[in-house]
């Protein structure tokens, strides 16, 4: 093999993996641990974009069973994980949902949001305090909350729905 077709090679071979890592996120915040906070007071601004409502909205309110989303635009699978919490919206109406990106393009985000029906509050978070504090290891991360705030799953990557609606169900009772 000549010298250019494996400079091409190699660089194709760091593009991949570039791109496959994109969606497991920082690899500090994986080495970290995390994955819930102290913090329940911790707001963030959500879009007024489908069941959003805008304005101020706590991440994980208290004595509330929650399910808080770490997405991305960008992230593949992230929109397949959509209909899957849809469908969990549908069951749990009254649960508080929460699905937080750090994106700053506010358009993109409620064009993602109308595309795959998001009917429950997108929260912005541009300083990554929700990212800092939760430390989600990749794209999607889901968790899910008692309403003692005690944790009671996570989830790193596309989750099935009767897996997220067990965990819901769990954290309600």
């Amino acid at each position: 093999m000549d010298r250019s077709r494996r400079s091409v090679l190699r660089a194709s071979g760091v593009a991949l993996a570039g791109g496959l890592a994109g969606c497991l996120g920082d690899v500090r915040s994986q080495l970290a641990g995390g994955g819930g906070t102290d913090d329940e007071e911790l707001t963030l601004e959500s879009l007024a974009v489908g069941g959003s409502p805008g304005g101020e909205l706590a991440v994980n309110p208290s004595g509330e069973a929650t399910l808080v989303d770490f997405f991305a635009t960008w992230c593949q699978p992230c929109k397949p994980q959509m209909e899957g919490l849809g469908t969990v919206r549908e069951q749990y109406p009254d649960l508080a949902m929460r699905s937080i990106t750090n994106e700053t393009d506010r358009d993109a985000v409620r064009d993602f949001w109308r595309e795959y029906d998001g009917t429950w509050p997108v929260l912005i978070d541009p300083k990554a305090e929700a990212q800092q504090a939760y430390r989600p290891p990749g794209m999607p991360t889901l968790f899910v909350y008692d309403a003692d705030g005690e944790e009671v799953w996570r989830h790193t990557g596309l989750a099935r729905t009767e897996r997220i609606a067990e965990a819901v169900a769990t954290a309600q009772s």
